[in-house]
């Protein structure tokens, strides 16, 4: 599908780097999510940076006019990787020393091609959750279920990565005409129907698209609900020492997708409001969606990827590093329970047969009978 947009299959690395504002050193110049700030490692000068509430509100890009819109300016010094393994590719500090890929850990990463922009973010969420709570944050999520396996709570996080990952977010207003067909039983067990005609108006906000297909994590989609109004303005002094994925999914392909999850909330409003007024059991043969006022950001949302070790098993799991919310692997003895039921319930059918074959001949003598 061609984009709106001037996209995005690389990275121009024209910039300058993410420079400490004391001594002007780069190399060792991290974001610090504890503190909020930009700490320098040489002169020890930690510079604060904007929080929620501080800096301007977001602005939404409107669909319509992306092209003249987009950016293209990320604003530092920026290397791109590829991972060999599963096909990944990272942003990364021009200084930051690459070893493994973030995505499956596997040391076989090269440099990208270069020669195409990717469009920058326009937003980010910052890393509000530091790494030395994310083995709390699995435990939190452990307590949670049911049925864990006792071991399962002496597992420690391993390969933790803090990363960036891509979202698209997106507004429409929608306008839907539809055709009700409503469903009425009878006295005699007969059915008719009666339609209806109506439009009906929903808003969404902030709809989220995952804006990466490279990624095959399983629990990326479990732990991606973001509180976005606390999104800040893009700067690219939160990436510093924390890569950042580009994004695969363009512009018009995540629009595509927004507006196949639309229809079931929809339907649903629409179902609900024609059986409160028509009564009946209603169903949407027909409708069409209109939208009206579209807007979209891409942005960054943090996100812890790890593993654990249970057994001789290496687990998954992700964490959103923003709010804590965490989802993973979790080995539980679920199965073992169903199969002593199975057992059970086997034991006694085999028991009950038996105590038949056992008493027959009484019951057939009569010895038995009331």
């Amino acid at each position: 599908m061609s984009e709106n947009v001037n996209v995005v299959e690389g990275i121009n690395l024209t910039e300058t780097g993410v420079q400490c504002p004391g001594c002007g050193g780069t190399i060792g110049v991290r974001f610090d999510p504890v503190n909020n700030t930009l700490t320098c490692p040489f002169c020890g000068l930690s510079t604060k940076l904007a929080q929620p509430g501080e800096a301007p509100a977001v602005e939404e890009l409107d669909f319509n006019s992306a092209m003249q819109r987009a950016s293209v300016n990320w604003g530092k010094i920026k290397k791109l990787v590829e991972c060999s393994n599963c096909g990944g590719q990272a942003l990364y500090d021009a200084e930051q020393v690459t070893g493994a890929c973030p995505f499956c850990g596997s040391t076989s990463v090269a440099p990208a091609a270069e020669n195409t922009q990717i469009m920058a973010p326009a937003a980010i969420i910052p890393f509000a959750v530091p790494r030395d709570q994310a083995q709390q944050c699995w435990m939190n999520y452990l307590n949670r279920r049911h049925c864990v396996a006792k071991k399962a709570y002496d597992s420690k996080l391993e390969n933790i990565t803090a990363l960036y990952l891509p979202f698209w977010t997106f507004d429409s207003y929608t306008i839907t005409s539809y055709i009700d067909e409503l469903h009425y039983h009878t006295g005699g067990g007969n059915i008719y129907s009666r339609y209806f005609k109506g439009v009906w108006g929903h808003n969404f906000d902030d709809l989220v698209i995952f804006a990466s297909d490279r990624i095959r994590h399983p629990f990326i989609s479990r732990v991606q609900k973001f509180e976005f109004e606390k999104a800040l303005p893009y700067s690219p002094e939160y990436l510093a020492g924390i890569p950042a994925e580009r994004y695969t999914v363009g512009l018009n392909d995540a629009w595509e997708r927004a507006k196949k999850l639309m229809p079931r909330t929809i339907e649903k409003e629409i179902e609900k409001y024609e059986k409160k007024i028509h009564g009946g059991y209603p169903l949407i043969p027909k409708y069409a969606i209109n939208h009206y006022n579209v807007k979209f950001r891409y942005l960054l949302a943090p996100i812890y990827l790890a593993t654990y070790k249970y057994g001789k098993n290496t687990l998954r799991v992700a964490i959103n590093g923003q709010t804590g919310e965490a989802c993973g692997d979790v080995p539980t003895y679920l199965k073992k329970m169903i199969l002593l039921f199975v057992l059970l319930g086997i034991v006694a059918i085999l028991l009950y047969i038996g105590a038949m074959f056992l008493l027959r001949p009484l019951l057939v003598n009569g010895m038995l009978l009331p």
